[in-house]
């Protein structure tokens, strides 16, 4: 059976960059593929940053009609056809195999968040409460039932399946993004302004806000605070958060703006903000990052030492890792396991310390910037290209294709 003879259904309830650059990746590697979403990106911003019944119609398409829209679309599939399901929403990989199963299709699990554990860390549940079994036992049966399982990273796999049962078969997969859609020149920065500092997109409750808005208040008023400038193009549970607290401040607070827009502003930044509290980081990676590396950004991580996020930095040379973390390696983080060692994060004193200590070296070698953001800018080209992306998604699903 030839691949253009195979439909590959890549299914999220958003459609947003990355699911739009995931279908194409699939289909660089000359399947025949189609998206399955229900919210285009426009119409997911615009609820989400609304209250009352235009966000609880939101959460009504996300997590219930998207999942019938799906079912309905995989009942008029072919026989044998593959399903690429993504944690959004975080019941839909079972569902699909649940509903579908008696048409032999092959079920992907896309894992961008784990559930329950991202909203055990937002507090909105308690670990062991009844709420988290329930959902627990849906991760369970998403590891179990589901052909495969694509994680973003080798931590978030081994937390995964050490929490909720091994895949069947599992492959790490970067998300990256689409890198046809930045310049394909890089292009050096001013080095005699102030340098500025970017974060854009969603800061929510894995994200690490308080790092972030003790670190800036710090570094405003400190001796290099006229040298610096942090700008936010932000979204997600804490942006209101973030705003209130940095009020008074001199820094810049957007919403959120369109891909386009954002792809086109970030050429005149030199560094990208990014976070994971210790929490966060072993339930989800920044999708935003390879972009602000496409775009030629450095990167400043707050996050965990022993974090994906950390890990993708470092490989790079991309820039610079402030740990939140009282734990340096995985191996600290593991031998301590257990519900502490989650809210474990590194004292704030040593933490917005350690980012003005990055911020002043930077100053002091403006050089070691530009080498930095050179680096970003290359290696996301060269190690998470659709071209070798592709390649693995492709070997994935041949594999899942033979399986019996």
């Amino acid at each position: 059976m030839g691949k253009k003879s195979i439909i590959i259904y890549v299914a999220s309830n958003v459609g947003i960059d990355y699911f739009f650059f995931l279908a194409k990746t699939i289909e660089t590697a000359d399947y025949n593929v189609e998206p399955i979403y229900l919210i285009s990106e426009a119409k997911y911003r615009k609820l989400s940053k609304s209250s009352g019944l235009e966000k609880i119609w939101l959460r009504t398409q996300m997590y219930f009609l998207y999942p019938f829209y799906l079912i309905y679309i995989g009942l008029k599939s072919k026989s044998g056809s593959v399903f690429v399901v993504s944690s959004n929403t975080f019941y839909a990989p079972y569902l699909v195999h649940f509903f579908l199963r008696f048409k032999g299709v092959k079920v992907i699990h896309m894992l961008y968040d784990l559930f329950p554990d991202a909203i055990e860390i937002s507090g909105i549940i308690t670990k062991g409460s009844f709420f988290s079994r329930m959902i627990g036992k849906i991760a369970s049966k998403n590891q179990a039932t589901c052909d495969g399982t694509v994680y973003l990273g080798d931590f978030l796999k081994k937390h995964t399946e050490n929490r909720w049962g091994k895949s069947n078969i599992s492959k790490v997969i970067d998300i990256s993004t689409d890198l046809s859609l930045y310049s394909t020149d890089f292009e050096p920065l001013d080095s005699s302004g102030k340098l500025i500092i970017h974060y854009g997109g969603q800061l929510g409750h894995l994200h690490d806000a308080n790092s972030i808005i003790e670190s800036i208040k710090y570094v405003c008023q400190s001796d290099i605070k006229d040298q610096i400038e942090f700008n936010f193009y932000v979204s997600g549970s804490q942006a209101q958060f973030l705003e209130e607290s940095l009020r008074g401040y001199p820094v810049t607070i957007i919403s959120a703006v369109p891909s386009l827009k954002w792809r086109e502003d970030i050429k005149n930044f030199h560094i990208g903000l990014v976070s994971l509290s210790p929490g966060g980081a072993t339930v989800c990676l920044p999708s935003k990052t390879y972009g602000m590396m496409a775009g030629g950004m450095a990167i400043l991580a707050i996050c965990p030492q022993w974090s994906d996020l950390a890990s993708l930095v470092v490989k790079l040379d991309a820039g610079w890792i402030v740990n939140n973390s009282v734990y340096t390696s995985e191996l600290e983080f593991d031998e301590s396991r257990g519900d502490k060692s989650l809210n474990d994060i590194k004292s704030m004193e040593l933490i917005k310390k350690d980012f003005y200590e990055v911020l002043n070296g930077i100053l002091q070698s403006r050089s070691l910037l530009e080498q930095k953001r050179r680096n970003s800018f290359d290696g996301v080209r060269k190690n998470y290209n659709i071209s070798n992306l592709s390649e693995k998604w492709d070997n994935l699903i041949s594999i899942i294709l033979k399986a019996k």
